[in-house]
């Protein structure tokens, strides 16, 4: 993958796993409209490539995954560019959520109001137990604004998600293992390991199968019950249609004869 334009992320291919890094120490990691552009241009190339099948994202360093985005450069805007603004993030973060690729964030401590909308946005959470989680908007008098509500809500409960938004409280890995968007628990220095393990997992899969079960998995919060097993039937249909469905079902049946 040629990503030599970034200023921000660090790109790494590990077969047909690419970890995507947010390069912001000194600021501990947070976005920036720029940080967020680079970001797109990495979904961009990764959509394309069909030698990258899962996407991990993370943080540089152990001190923070990602705190949000930069305070410092979003205090300047007027109502018209906060506006713009959490849309450009909203839209970066349903992509992610939507992305015909599995995505896995794997969180290396801070993951505060932006960075907390992210690892929700993905489709698994492997933390390190240094990790943190949290939504501190509301003590500076504003609100989660890059999805935020929605992401939490659809999480972890409505009950949970208020909690969290309201109190503006840091809550621990190990605090939040309850709360059900947390995958996997690992210390910090199995964290890389335990984090391309469920990666390459998920690589040795069908590609073409993975987006179809992502997508009536999503499906399933969204629809009532009925609906979504019409939306399951039609996935499963158009899956089964194709070349591997039956290469798949021809290969297992063959193990079983040869046992």
């Amino acid at each position: 993958m040629k990503l030599s334009t970034l200023d921000n992320i660090l790109v790494e291919q590990i077969g047909n796993v690419l970890i995507a890094k947010i390069n912001r120490q000194d600021k501990l990691n947070s976005f920036s409209p720029r940080v967020l552009e680079e970001f797109n241009q990495v979904l961009d190339q990764t959509e394309l490539d069909k030698s990258v099948k899962v996407l991990v994202i993370t943080g540089a360093g152990e001190k923070a995954f990602v705190v949000g985005n930069d305070v410092t450069q979003l205090k300047e805007v007027d109502t018209v560019g906060a506006y713009e603004q959490m849309v450009a993030g909203q839209q970066t973060f349903l992509r992610i959520h939507e992305f015909s690729k599995p995505v896995i964030a794997m969180v290396n401590g801070y993951a505060l109001g932006g960075g907390f909308e992210l690892a929700l946005s993905c489709d698994m959470v492997i933390a390190s137990e240094n990790a943190q989680f949290g939504f501190p908007e509301i003590n500076l008098n504003t609100m989660p604004g890059w999805g935020g509500t929605q992401l939490a809500v659809k999480k972890m409960g409505i009950n949970r998600a208020k909690e969290m938004v309201l109190s503006g409280k840091y809550y621990s890995a190990e605090e939040c293992i309850p709360f059900g968007f947390v995958n996997k628990l690992c210390p910090l220095e199995k964290l890389r390991q335990e984090t391309l393990e469920l990666a390459n997992t998920l690589a040795n899969k069908e590609a073409f199968t993975l987006k179809m079960a992502k997508n009536a998995l999503n499906r399933g919060e969204e629809l009532d019950i009925a609906h979504g097993f019409r939306y399951e039937a039609q996935a499963y249909a158009v899956n089964f249609s194709a070349p591997h469905a039956k290469k798949g079902f021809e290969s297992f049946l063959n193990r079983k004869k040869q046992r």
